[in-house]
Order: C-alpha cells, then structure tokens, then sequence
C-alpha cells in the first residue's frame, strides 16, 4: 500500500495548480493509471522486464504512432570550441541557437575521466542485481531523487493518444536545490560521487554558456544573475526486443534556460527542425564533445531570437543499452514570485514582444497540461495582436 499511495500522491501533486480543471476522468484513464501502477508495484522497472526475458513489448510501452528509426537523415549540430577568443565564440554559438536551438560544444574543460564515470555509474547502478536497486524504485520522490519508470504526461483532451504510457528507459533524476543545501544523501551510493562530481564539474561550464548566450543576444552576460544546473536525468535504455513500437523519450523541447547533455556512443537522439515542421533527423553522439540546446524559458527571454529545438530519443539496439544525463541550468530565482519576459533591449516596433509576463513555474503547469506538448506548449503565453 505504501506504493499505491505514493504513486496516487505523486500523481496528485503533479497534477496541482494546473491552470484547467480537469476532464471527468473515462474508464480508458482508469485502465491506463491501473497499468501503470501494476507495473511500478514490480519495482524492476523496464531493466526489470529485460531481465525476465521478455520477447515482446508490454502493451503500456507500445506508441500508438511507432517512431520512425530507420530512414532518418543525419544531423550534424554546430559544433562550438570553447577554447576559440570570446567573441568569436559568441557568435557561433549564437548564430547555432538562431538557426538549430541545438550544438555541440567542444574545449569545454569538463574532464573527460569525470563524463565518462558518471555515465558508466548510471549504467553500473542500472545494472545491478534487482535486490540491490529495487529498494531505490519509488515514482514519487525520495528526498532529492526519483528513480522509476516515469510515465509520460498525457495531453488532455487529446484522443487517441499519440504516445505510449511509458518510455522505454529507466530514470534516476536528482534535483539539486538552487537556494540551499538539498538532501543528496538520497542519491544511491554506488553512483553518488560520480553524479556530484559531475554537476560540479559543469558549473563553471554553466556560467560560460549562459554568458555566450545572452552575448549573442547583445545582452550583458551576468543579466540573469546567476544560473545553476537545477535539476539532473539520468536515462538508461536498456536493449529492447522490438525497438521499433517504442519511444526512448516522447518529442518535447525542454523547458529551462538551456540544457547540457552527456551521452554514450549507442546513439538515438533526434530533433525536429523547423518549428516541428520537418523530418526527424538523427544525432550522432561526437566524442568529447556535449550538446547543449535552447529551452523554452530562453526562447522566451529572446523574444523568439533563439529557438528550442523539438527533440526525442528512439532506441536504436536491441543488444546495446543506452545512457545519457541531461543537466538542466536555470536562473537561481524562478520561483513563484520571479517574473520573466522578452529582454527589453530585444523588443521593438518591428518585433513587438511575443510573450507576456510568465513565471517559470507557470510555464511548467502548462506544459504538464498538455503532455509537454511541442510546439503548442508556449502558445498559451504569446501576445495576441489584435
């Protein structure tokens, strides 16, 4: 009982100051939270299903669209080296969040010992004994971490739903507390120092790119005071025997300032170019290098100058698993009484402002409201003329 409530309860708070009442629930949302929790009361997550032999994908797991993996088109993201003088890095890495919301970043001095352990702890902790990693599965959060199979948020009103329940992975998210000291003893201990070291490692490279963002924009580069990456994933793909009926991550942009993402060599990332109008196009993981992509709250604050790239995982192995950790940076403040809008400097007769005045909090509501809908989750906060 103890996780039933849990799991009704995270589903509750997830839920709370949505900005709609909800539908009245239908007997489809009934058997879909029934499956999902039948599934978190195995407490083995998809590794679990893995380990069980499973020949065929649960039918929770199956995309009603299935993904598109094999004729996708390469993508290769700009690639921005770090070491280069300043102003001519500014400008790449403007002119790359112009036209893409997405590149890559190389010089970064993020010690390549300090990556490479963090993704092989991640795996290393997914990998272990189910006795040993079951008693850490919990959907709601356990101090500063969540480590489950996380269900995909469903847009409302939407029928038939255009994605599966569940990703195909498994997740271990921290969240590090920008105002105060969090409660990081939660981390699982066969991975803790390895995750530490590495948000450690990434704040100065935080800072620098929050200033060669905002300089691109031709705005002063401590503007937003200070930022932090917040909030850390980290995903394990395990091999799945019918990769083509799942989805790795549904499509989505990101919601924060930017995000910084490591990842091994088994590839699956994939954006959509275009405003979401185009085909899906794949990533090829560059070793040494991270990516980095816009969010929506950037997009925002340039007054649709950058763009935040539509993107999603596929699996790509059936044997291989497959292991990234997104690091998302914020502003420190952006709580419920820290506003944003387009910086002023960027607003003109010409390019009036695009968005009204939001906080980030809000922002994140509506995405929950509509399943983090893409491009549609911004909508919402667009300045109508009339």
């Amino acid at each position: 009982m103890h996780v039933q409530n849990a799991y009704r309860n995270d589903q509750q708070r997830n839920a709370a100051g949505q900005q709609a009442m909800a539908p009245p629930r239908s007997f489809e949302d009934d058997a879909d939270e029934e499956a999902v929790f039948q599934f978190h009361m195995t407490r083995g997550g998809v590794r679990g299903l893995v380990e069980s032999g499973v020949a065929f994908v649960p039918p929770q797991f199956v995309a009603p669209v299935p993904p598109v993996t094999s004729a996708a088109g390469a993508f290769a993201a700009p690639s921005v080296d770090l070491s280069l003088p300043r102003a001519q890095a500014v400008a790449l890495v403007g002119a790359a969040a112009r036209s893409f919301g997405i590149f890559e970043v190389t010089n970064h001095g993020v010690p390549a010992a300090v990556i490479d352990a963090a993704l092989a702890a991640v795996a290393a902790f997914n990998e272990q004994p189910f006795t040993a990693r079951s008693p850490h599965y919990s959907p709601a959060p356990i101090g500063a971490t969540t480590y489950a199979t996380v269900p995909i948020p469903r847009p409302r009103g939407v029928t038939p739903a255009s994605t599966p329940l569940l990703c195909w992975r498994d997740s271990l998210i921290v969240r590090f507390d920008c105002s105060r000291d969090p409660e990081l003893r939660s981390i699982p201990a066969p991975c803790r120092e390895a995750l530490l070291e590495y948000q450690r490692s990434l704040a100065r490279l935080g800072r620098e790119l929050t200033g060669l963002l905002l300089e691109g924009l031709g705005v002063e580069a401590g503007r937003l005071g200070k930022t932090q990456g917040c909030l850390m994933q980290c995903h394990y793909h395990p091999p799945c025997p019918e990769p083509e009926r799942v989805l790795g991550s549904r499509e989505h942009a990101d919601a924060d300032l930017f995000t910084v993402l490591a990842q091994d060599g088994v590839g699956g990332l994939q954006v959509r170019l275009d405003d979401g109008n185009g085909e899906w196009m794949d990533v090829a993981p560059v070793p040494g290098a991270l990516k980095v992509n816009v969010g929506d709250l950037l997009k925002v604050l340039s007054n649709d100058e950058y763009k935040s790239v539509e993107h999603r995982v596929v699996i790509k192995s059936a044997q291989e698993p497959r292991v990234s950790i997104a690091l998302f940076f914020n502003p420190i403040e952006h709580g419920e009484s820290d506003f944003f809008s387009p910086f002023p400097e960027l607003v003109t007769a010409e390019k009036p402002a695009q968005y009204r005045t939001l906080t980030w909090l809000e922002m994140l509501a509506n995405r929950v409201e509509l399943g983090h809908a893409k491009p549609s989750s911004l909508d919402e906060f667009r300045v109508t003329s009339n």
